[in-house]
């Protein structure tokens, strides 16, 4: 995933060059493009956000994934990592819990069966996606 640059750039009347954006596909004409990390190039109408549809200039941070761009909120929402549990995405260098398969905040890891903590180094077993200390595992 990468963050998206942009510079806004003036195309010169009567210059060779040729700019055709990603966004439709046609010549760009226009006085201003934008040129977006490192050199696609959009009509400003057509960078949008691939869920909300809200136009992408200069003045907001987006981002480009899979080859379609999103802005800040949606790009959160879509491909940040979440709690297993809670479904909350993680804050940046916060304490997480690991199983082989899920992530999960601290405060959410614990046994479905009796809601104690587990803590590192605790034995568990993970049951069709529920997290059950080993007291417990047998009732589920």
């Amino acid at each position: 995933c990468s963050k998206i640059t942009f510079h806004v750039m003036c195309v010169l009347k009567g210059s060779k060059l040729v700019s055709y954006c990603v966004g439709c596909g046609q010549q760009i004409l226009d006085r201003f493009i934008l040129r977006v990390f490192p050199d696609l190039e959009w009509h400003a109408q057509c960078l949008k956000c691939a869920e909300c549809q809200q136009s992408l200039d200069e003045s907001c941070t987006c981002f480009i994934r899979d080859g379609k761009t999103f802005c800040k909120d949606h790009h959160r929402r879509l491909w940040t990592s979440k709690c297993a549990k809670c479904h909350k995405a993680f804050i940046s260098k916060e304490y997480v819990m690991q199983t082989r398969v899920n992530i999960y905040h601290v405060q959410c890891f614990r046994c479905e069966g009796c809601n104690r903590r587990l803590l590192p180094g605790d034995e568990y077993v993970l049951r069709d996606g529920q997290l059950l200390c080993t007291d417990h595992h047998e009732l589920f």
